[in-house]
């Protein structure tokens, strides 16, 4: 069982040096390759001008390399499809180009539809996961990854710079002392306990994390 990423920036089109945006993604993606070498089984590479991919074999830091890309590429927004199934062909552990199977059939449907929302005007979500597994799962995973998105969507400016600045250096947890966080930041352990609170941090943390947990038990 494989964990299909594919990655798609938003309106990237739009952007006016695309090729300062391409190199920047270029080397985000090859921190994330050195950081995750132990989960990956063929590395994070550009595939268009405006889409990457990369293959889990473990589902446990799956969040953490989504976020941690997305806020990398601030500005720019980035929808990612997931895909969970097997691999067909042979797979090259230097780049994900080139093997096939269920898993990245399944990433790209998902991207597609997630295009296909935002045309309508009805996305609820950046991430959509589909698989080889119990459907029921799978709807309520996307439906608590829709209320995720909902819940990033509400943070105040400020309540986003402090869950930024926790992925980016901590990862997607928990397992952190505030005073120092607020130490770090310059701000009130008091006053960065409410934000984390008013954001549903913990929450929000906690729902990725199982969401990762089971997917793993499924394999």
């Amino acid at each position: 069982m494989y964990y299909a990423i594919v990655g798609d920036m938003v309106n990237s089109k739009k952007i006016t040096n695309r090729l300062k945006m391409q190199e920047k993604l270029k080397a985000y993606l090859e921190k994330i390759n050195q950081e995750y070498k132990e989960i990956i089984a063929a590395n994070f590479i550009i595939t268009l001008g405006d889409e990457f991919q990369g293959l889990l074999k473990s589902p446990l830091y799956l969040f953490d390399i989504l976020y941690k890309t997305q806020i990398a590429m601030k500005p720019l927004k980035i929808r990612f499809g997931i895909g969970i199934g097997d691999i067909l062909t042979t797979i090259d552990n230097k780049m994900s180009i080139g093997s096939d199977g269920p898993a990245w059939w399944f990433a790209r449907d998902m991207i597609n539809d997630l295009k296909s929302n935002q045309k309508g005007l009805k996305r609820i979500a950046n991430i959509k996961v589909a698989g080889e597994f119990d459907q029921d799962l799978l709807d309520l995973i996307n439906i608590n990854l829709s209320i995720c998105y909902s819940i990033m969507k509400n943070w105040t400016s400020e309540q986003r710079e402090v869950v930024e600045y926790i992925i980016s250096n901590y990862g997607l947890n928990d397992q952190f002392i505030q005073k120092d966080i607020a130490k770090e930041i310059g701000i009130s352990p008091v006053n960065l306990n409410k934000k984390l609170k008013l954001s549903l941090y913990y929450d929000w943390v906690y729902t990725h994390k199982k969401i990762e947990k089971l997917l793993n038990k499924e394999r």
